[in-house]
C-alpha cells in the first residue's frame, strides 16, 4: 500500500515502510506535484517553484527539471506515481493514498474533526520553496482555519460551549484579525452562563481593531453583541440553524391592547424560578376576527426572548375540505425543522410526540399552533417541560385545554370603533379618511368591526385612489341569502355584503377564477393547477391570481402558492353554485382532478421509471399537467402538494370521480414509500379501494390492495399486510396481469423477509422469478434475483446466494435501478465473506459502498460500510475495519439512528 503525506513533513511510504526522498529539488518537485495531485502541472510553473522564480541557468532549466524527474522516479521506486503529460507532469496517486485528498473528502462529508485530525502540522516545513509555500501552502492554511471554525460551530451547536472556550482563547490570540473566532468565543462564553466575559471579549476585539486598523468590528460581531445584550442572562444566544418558521408579520396591525398585555404576561421571566408546566395562551374568536394576525404580530415582537427558535403551523381546524392537519404530519414537520433526519422520524404519533418533547426539553422555543379545531388536535403538539411557550388560535374556546392543561384564554371580540377606523385609515390613507369622516363611519359600520372585512374594504378602496369614499359607502348591499351562519349577528354588518361588494368589481376572468377556487379541496393552490381548473393559459391564470391577491380575496402565503380564507372560500363556492350550471361545475372538478392525476403520473414515472404502466384516461380540454424535470423536482412537487393529494382522493370519491380516487393513490406509492408517509398511504388506498370496488375495476382493486399491503408491511402490521397482498395476487391473476402478479409476489416475500422467516419468502421469490423470465421482464428478474439471493443468505445457502446475486448484477448493468444494483452487489459481497473468499468479498463490498453512496441513500450506505468493516475484521485488518466502522458510525450519527450505538460497541470490541 502506497502512502503520501504533505500535511506536515513530506513523507512517502510503501507497506508502512518509509521511502527516503532526496533533499533539494526532488523534494520540492514531489511536494508540488502532490499538492496538485491528479492535475497536469505545466513545466514552466514547476520551474518557478523549484528555483523561486529565478533559476540559475534559465536556458537549461527545463532540462534540469527533466533530470530531477528522472532522479525522483528512481528514488520513489515502487511508490513512483509521476507521469509525463503534454507540457508538464502529473502525480497519479491511488485513491485514498494522499492525506490531502483524505482531508478534503472528510471536509466535503462535513466530518470536520476527522479532517483536522489528518493534519500532522504545518504543511511541508522541510520543503524549501518560498514561491510554492506562498502560492499553494498558504491557501491550505487558510482553508484549515475555515474548517476549524466550522468544527467549532458543530461543537457549539452540540452543546459543547464550555469545552471550546480555552481553545478559542488561543485561536483569538494567534489569529486576532479573524472575527469569526472572536464571535465564537463570545457565543461560547455566553452559552456557558458567562455573559459578562462575553461582553468583555467584544470590548477587547473592538479596542484591538480600532488600535491596529482604525476600524470597528464587522456586522456579524456587532449583531451578536446586540443580541447578547437583548437576551440578558438567558444562557443561550440565538444560534444559526434554529427553526424560524413564523410567517411574515401583518403589514398593518392596529389595536388589541388588552390581548397584547395578556400575552406579554404569559412570557416566563428568565430571572424567576421556572414553573412546573408549559405556558399556553389560547386566542379564540369568530372567523375573520384577527386571531392569526394577533398571534403572528405578537410572536415577532417577543421572538428574541426565545433564542432556540420559533415553530409555526396552520392546523387547518376549520378547513373547507374537512381535513384538519393530522398531529403526525405536524410533528413530522416540526421534527424536520429541529434537524431530525427523515429516516429517524418514528411512524406513530406517540413516538413522534415523545421525540419532539425530548428535543424541546431544556430549550426555549415559541410554538404557534394556528387555527386549531379542538383541544385533542393540540395536545400531542405540546412540549413536556417548562421553558417553551405555546400560543394556540381557534374559533373554539378550547375549554378542555383551559381546564386540563391550564391554558390562559385570550378571547378576541370585534374591534371597537376607534380601532376599526384606524385600521381602515391605514389602508385608504389618512388624507382620504379625514376628508370624508361620514363615509369612513359608514364603511366601519358596514364592516361591523371585523378585521378581515375591514382589510377587504381597504384593499378595494385603495385600488381606485381617485374615487371618493362616499361612492364606496353609498353602494347598495349585495344579496343577503348566503353565509348566514357566518354573520356577526347584525345583518347591517354582514361580512357577506363586504365580500360580494369586493367581488363585484373584479375583472371577469378574476371573478371566474375566484368562483372556481371555491371548488378546490386543498389548503392552497399553484398557478398551474389554477390554469387547469379554469381552463385558462398559465399567464392568464397567474394574472387573475395576482388581481385576487391585490384585492385581499386570496393571499400568496409563500411564493407561487395561493390560499383562500375559509370565509371567502365559502363565499366563492356559493357564487359558483349561483353562476354556473351543475354540468359546468362537474367539468371544472374533472379538470382539477385530471390535472392532479396526470401530474402525479408524470412525477411517478420519474421517481420510479420501472413501474408497470396503467391506462389513464386522457385529460379534459384545457388541462395542462406539470412536467417533472428531475427526480428531485418530482419529490419536491409531491412534498408541496401532499395535503392536496390526500384531500383530492376524498374529494374525487365524494363527487363521483371514482377512477381518480384510486389512480391518485397509485401514483403516490413511490413517494409515500420513500418519504415515510406510510399511514397516509394506508388512508388514501382505503379510499381508493372503495372507489375501485364501486367501479367494479379489478385492476384498481388489485393496485389498492397491493398499496395497502406494502404500507402495512412497512408499519409491521403483518397479518393485515399478508391479507392485502394475497388479495392483490388473486385480483392480478383475475385481471390476467402477470407482471403485476409477479411484483406482488416479490412484495409478499419481502413481508416474510422483514418478519425474519426467509423459508416462507424464498418459494414466492422463485415463483416471481419464474414468471418474470416467462414474460421476458428484465427489471422484474433483477429484483426477484436480488430478493431470492438475500433469502439464500439468511438461510445460510451461500453458493446459491452468490449465483443469484451475480445474475442480478449482470442484469442491473443494463438498467437504471442503482439502489437495486447496490443491493445485489452487497448480497454478493456478504455471500463471498461467508464462504471465506475474503479478498473477493472486500472488492465487491467496496463497489457496493460506492453504489449506495452514488444513489444518495445514506442509511444503506452506512449499513454497507458496517458490513465492509466486518469483512476487514475477519481478514485480520483491524485498522481497515475500524476505518470502515467509523464511516458507518458517522453516517448513522448523522441520521440519529439507533444502529450508531451498536457500531460504537463494535468499535470498542476492536480495541
Amino acid at each position: 500500500m502506497i502512502g503520501f503525506e504533505v500535511l506536515g513533513e513530506l513523507r512517502v511510504s510503501v507497506d508502512d515502510r518509509e521511502v527516503p526522498v532526496p533533499a533539494g529539488l526532488c523534494r520540492v518537485l514531489l511536494a508540488a506535484l502532490l499538492l496538485r495531485a491528479g492535475e497536469v502541472v505545466p513545466a514552466d510553473r514547476l520551474v518557478d517553484w523549484l528555483w523561486d522564480g529565478a533559476p540559475p541557468n534559465p536556458a537549461r532549466a527545463k532540462a534540469t527539471l527533466q533530470m530531477t524527474v528522472t532522479r525522483l522516479r528512481q528514488a520513489l521506486g515502487d511508490a513512483n506515481v509521476i507521469r509525463t503529460a503534454e507540457a508538464g507532469y502529473v502525480a497519479d496517486v491511488p485513491p485514498g493514498s494522499l492525506d490531502l485528498h483524505r482531508y478534503r473528502a472528510l471536509v466535503d462529508e462535513g466530518r470536520y474533526a476527522d479532517a483536522l485530525a489528518v493534519w500532522r502540522g504545518d504543511p511541508l516545513p522541510d520543503v524549501r520553496s518560498d514561491t510554492l509555500h506562498g502560492e499553494e501552502v498558504a491557501p491550505l492554511l487558510e482553508h484549515r482555519l475555515d474548517v476549524l471554525a466550522q468544527r467549532v460551530d458543530v461543537d457549539l451547536d452540540a452543546g459543547r460551549a464550555r469545552e471550546v472556550v480555552a481553545e478559542l482563547r488561543v485561536l483569538t490570540r494567534r489569529h486576532p484579525l479573524r472575527e469569526k473566532f472572536w464571535a465564537q468565543l463570545m457565543l461560547a462564553l455566553y452559552r456557558s452562563d458567562r455573559q459578562a466575559e462575553a461582553l468583555a471579549v467584544y470590548e477587547e476585539v473592538r479596542t484591538y481593531l480600532a488600535d491596529e486598523l482604525g476600524a470597528d468590528p464587522g456586522p456579524a460581531l456587532r449583531g451578536l453583541h446586540q443580541r447578547i445584550l437583548e437576551h440578558g442572562s438567558a444562557g443561550s444566544a440565538p444560534r444559526d440553524g434554529v427553526p424560524r418558521q413564523l410567517p411574515a408579520p401583518p403589514r398593518v396591525f392596529i389595536g388589541r391592547r388588552q390581548a397584547l398585555v395578556d400575552l406579554d404576561a404569559a412570557v416566563p421571566d428568565p430571572a424567576a424560578e421556572s414553573g412546573s408546566a408549559v405556558v399556553i395562551s389560547a386566542i379564540n374568536g369568530t372567523a375573520g376576527i384577527g386571531k392569526t394576525a394577533l398571534a403572528v404580530h405578537w410572536a415577532h415582537r417577543v421572538a428574541h426572548r426565545f433564542p432556540d427558535g420559533q415553530l409555526y403551523t396552520n392546523l387547518r381546524g376549520f378547513d373547507p375540505s374537512g381535513q384538519p392537519a393530522s398531529p403526525t404530519d405536524v410533528l413530522r414537520g416540526f421534527l424536520e425543522a429541529l434537524d431530525v433526519p427523515p429516516g429517524r422520524i418514528p411512524q406513530t404519533v406517540d413516538a413522534q410526540a415523545s421525540l419532539y418533547r425530548s428535543l424541546l426539553a431544556d430549550r426555549s422555543v415559541l410554538v404557534v399552533l394556528d387555527n386549531a379545531r379542538d383541544a385533542d388536535q393540540v395536545r400531542p403538539l405540546l412540549p413536556g417541560t417548562p421553558g417553551c411557550l405555546v400560543v394556540v388560535t381557534s374559533r373554539s374556546r378550547l375549554t378542555g385545554l383551559v381546564v386540563q392543561e391550564g391554558a390562559r384564554p385570550v378571547p378576541l371580540d370585534l374591534m371597537d370603533r376607534d380601532e376599526a377606523v384606524a385600521l381602515l385609515e391605514a389602508g385608504v390613507g389618512k388624507a382620504r379618511s379625514t376628508a370624508d369622516p361620514r363615509s369612513v363611519d359608514r364603511l366601519v359600520t358596514w364592516c361591523g368591526g371585523l378585521p378581515l372585512a375591514l382589510a377587504v374594504v381597504a384593499a378595494r378602496t385603495a385600488v381606485e385612489p381617485a374615487a371618493s369614499l362616499r361612492a364606496f359607502a353609498a353602494e347598495p348591499a349585495a344579496d343577503r341569502s348566503r353565509l348566514d351562519a357566518l354573520d356577526t349577528g347584525d345583518r347591517s354588518t354582514s361580512v357577506r355584503d363586504v365580500f360580494s361588494w369586493s367581488y363585484k368589481y373584479l375583472s371577469d376572468p378574476a371573478a371566474r377564477v375566484f368562483r372556481l377556487l371555491g371548488l378546490h379541496p386543498g389548503p392552497d393552490i399553484s398557478p398551474a393547477t389554477t390554469a387547469s381548473l379554469a381552463a385558462l393559459p398559465f399567464a392568464e391564470a397567474r394574472r387573475a391570481l395576482v388581481e385576487l391577491a391585490h384585492a385581499n380575496l386570496i393571499s400568496e402565503h409563500t411564493p407561487g402558492r395561493y390560499a383562500v380564507h375559509d370565509l371567502l372560500r365559502s363565499y366563492a363556492a356559493d357564487q359558483a353554485d349561483a353562476e354556473h350550471t351543475a354540468a359546468e361545475i362537474h367539468e371544472a372538478r374533472g379538470r382539477l382532478l385530471d390535472h392532479i392525476a396526470h401530474t402525479a403520473e408524470q412525477a411517478d414515472k420519474v421517481v420510479f421509471p420501472q413501474r408497470e404502466p396503467v391506462a389513464l384516461p386522457p385529460a379534459r380540454p384545457g388541462v395542462g399537467p406539470e412536467p417533472a424535470e428531475s427526480h428531485a423536482a418530482a419529490m419536491a412537487w409531491y412534498r408541496t402538494e401532499l395535503c392536496t393529494l390526500l384531500a383530492a382522493t376524498h374529494y374525487a370519491a365524494e363527487h363521483g370521480f371514482d377512477a381518480h380516487a384510486w389512480l391518485i393513490p397509485r401514483f403516490m406509492a413511490a413517494f409515500c414509500h420513500a418519504s415515510g408517509h406510510w399511514p397516509e398511504w394506508v388512508e388514501v388506498c382505503r379510499e381508493g379501494l372503495g372507489a375501485a370496488e364501486r367501479l367494479g375495476d379489478v385492476r384498481g382493486r388489485a393496485d389498492m390492495h397491493r398499496g395497502l399491503g406494502r404500507a402495512a408491511s412497512l408499519l409491521h402490521r403483518w397479518d393485515e399486510a399478508e391479507d392485502h397482498l394475497n388479495a392483490a395476487l388473486d385480483l392480478f391473476r383475475e385481471a390476467g396481469d402477470r407482471v403485476s402478479e409477479a411484483y406482488a409476489l416479490v412484495n409478499l416475500s419481502a413481508c416474510y423477509e422483514l418478519r425474519g422467516i426467509p423459508a416462507e419468502s424464498l418459494p414466492r421469490q422463485l415463483r416471481a422469478l419464474e414468471l418474470f423470465r416467462e414474460l421476458g421482464h428484465v427489471h422484474g428478474q433483477a429484483r426477484a434475483l436480488t430478493s431470492s439471493g438475500y433469502s439464500y443468505l439468511l438461510l445460510g445457502r451461500y453458493e446459491e446466494a452468490v449465483r443469484f446475486a451475480a445474475d442480478a448484477i449482470g442484469l442491473y448493468e443494463h438498467l437504471t435501478d442503482m439502489p437495486g444494483h447496490a443491493a445485489a452487489t452487497e448480497n454478493l459481497g456478504m455471500a463471498y465473506r461467508e464462504l471465506g473468499r475474503l479478498e473477493e468479498a472486500l472488492t465487491v463490498q467496496r463497489k457496493a459502498v460506492e453504489l449506495f453512496a452514488r444513489s444518495g441513500d445514506r442509511y444503506y450506505e452506512a449499513g454497507s460500510w458496517r458490513e465492509l468493516g466486518e469483512t476487514h475484521r475477519r481478514a485480520g485488518d483491524l485498522d481497515a475495519a475500524r476505518a470502515a466502522l467509523r464511516n458507518a458510525l458517522t453516517a448513522f450519527e448523522e441520521l440519529h439512528h439507533p444502529h450508531a450505538d451498536e457500531v460504537r460497541r463494535e468499535l470498542e470490541g476492536l480495541r
